[in-house]
């Protein structure tokens, strides 16, 4: 089940923008940061996931208080310094990666940037640069 917050047309059009809108605000009290997503029609839905709902204590079917704006901070994720380092020896890797979509490189630096030890980080480079060199 994807629990959401089916958004009013009022506050799309107060918005103006259209397609996936970014937006932080509050979830009862708690900073979140997420986008509106378009379902069709005009109409757009903000989906409430298992972190957000656990971080504002708040379960499916309890009333909340949304407070959002649009969120014009940067969304892209930052190389971290060893994939960096490592791309700069390894050339034809980082065209592969440059080549890919922004959600695939999202994912991929989303992980690498949540692992806890460089010992773990520069595993994970040597598998993606085997990886990215295969053709």
């Amino acid at each position: 089940m994807n629990p959401c917050v089916d958004v009013p047309p009022a506050v799309i059009a107060a918005l103006g923008k259209t397609g996936l809108v970014p937006v932080a605000g509050t979830l009862n009290d708690v900073p979140v940061r997420t986008m509106l997503v378009p379902i069709g029609g005009g109409r757009y839905r903000l989906f409430i996931n298992e972190k957000m709902r656990a971080d504002a204590k708040v379960k499916v079917g309890d009333l909340i208080e949304l407070i959002l704006e649009i969120d014009t901070d940067s969304r892209e994720q930052l190389l971290p310094p060893a994939l960096e380092a490592a791309f700069e020896v390894h050339s034809r890797a980082k065209a592969r990666f440059d080549t890919f979509p922004h959600s695939h490189k999202r994912q991929i630096l989303n992980y690498l940037n949540s692992l806890k030890t460089p010992e773990a980080l520069q595993l994970d480079i040597k598998k993606l640069l085997v990886k990215l060199e295969e053709v």
